[in-house]
């Protein structure tokens, strides 16, 4: 094929960006994007719990006849934790818009954009909650689906069996949507001034004139990300095994000295350990954060020249 594939032409002009961005090492730029990558996503993970299922026994003594009068204190904590994921998921679209115009200006500083980027913010975090009902409530709707056919367990892992197919293309179709946003919806609302959807309208007669470009940049972008994901992994893993070797070797010469089952003084190890592992994580985030947002505005640039945001 002639024509020049922009996901495979961008990216040398992505990483050799990156390279001139981070290297040599300035710990005021790295430390910058690393709060960047912690509201933003940098490829990391929490443990999930939810294969655990919690029964009677494992409550407290006396918790269940004390729940009347600690129930306000549990909505009210949930509430708290609500608050608190909605504010840190608002801030996080705001420094999108953020992250662009600290690469496309050069001035990697977070306070001079983000109060003007606020509004843009607010409208990707709207757009964002919307989306996340429709997923939500069309696995509700399948669970319902679900309970009503009622019967046998055969014809329930029957209906599942069929059903999965279309919730794994679902789910994918909803990444998709996400991941364009970002990489491309949200630069051409800085171009353009424009809301989200406007931005959409844009992209939409972009991808329209230009369909398989994008489709081989959908293909290359997961791929990559998918790579990017188990080498950043591989990573993360031997940096926290390292710094958690002198914290092991602490650990050791305390349960010697103390001679005894008191565990408190390891577990207080792990608060100066997770200071300490937290921001290397984020550090180790850094390139590839960069890089992807470099490969996408580049990207961009080529589906949509006039939508240019990178200087030269």
């Amino acid at each position: 094929m002639a024509e020049d594939m922009y996901a495979f032409s961008r990216l040398d002009g992505a990483f050799q960006r990156t390279k001139s961005l981070l290297w040599p090492i300035q710990w005021g730029i790295w430390l910058r994007l690393a709060l960047i990558a912690l509201f933003v996503g940098g490829g990391v993970s929490f443990p999930n719990t939810s294969g655990y299922t919690f029964g009677e026994g494992d409550l407290p003594p006396g918790f269940a006849e004390s729940l009347p009068e600690i129930a306000p204190l549990i909505v009210a904590a949930f509430v708290a934790v609500l608050a608190i994921a909605l504010i840190w998921w608002i801030i996080g679209t705001v420094l999108q818009f953020v992250f662009v115009d600290m690469l496309r200006t050069g001035d990697i500083h977070i306070r001079p954009f983000f109060g003007e980027r606020l509004g843009k913010g607010v409208r990707l975090f709207l757009f964002q909650v919307v989306l996340t009902l429709i997923l939500v409530l069309a696995m509700m709707a399948f669970i319902f689906m679900l309970v009503g056919i009622g019967g046998s367990g055969v014809g329930v892992a029957a209906f599942i069996l069929v059903f999965i197919p279309f919730i794994l293309i679902a789910a994918l179709l909803f990444g998709i949507i996400f991941f364009l946003t970002t990489d491309f919806v949200v630069p051409i609302m800085i171009h353009e001034d424009c809301g989200v959807i406007e931005g959409w309208r844009r992209l939409f007669g972009v991808i329209s004139g230009q369909f398989w470009q994008t489709i081989i940049y959908i293909v290359t972008r997961l791929i990559l990300g998918l790579i990017a994901a188990i080498v950043q992994a591989v990573i993360v893993i031997l940096a926290l095994l390292i710094i958690a070797i002198p914290f092991v070797l602490i650990g050791i010469v305390l349960l010697a000295a103390i001679q005894a089952g008191n565990f408190t003084l390891l577990l207080a190890l792990l608060i100066p350990y997770l200071i300490i592992a937290i921001p290397v994580v984020l550090l180790i985030a850094v390139p590839f954060v960069t890089f992807f947002r470099y490969y996408g505005l580049l990207v961009l640039e080529g589906l949509a020249p006039e939508c240019r945001l990178l200087p030269e």
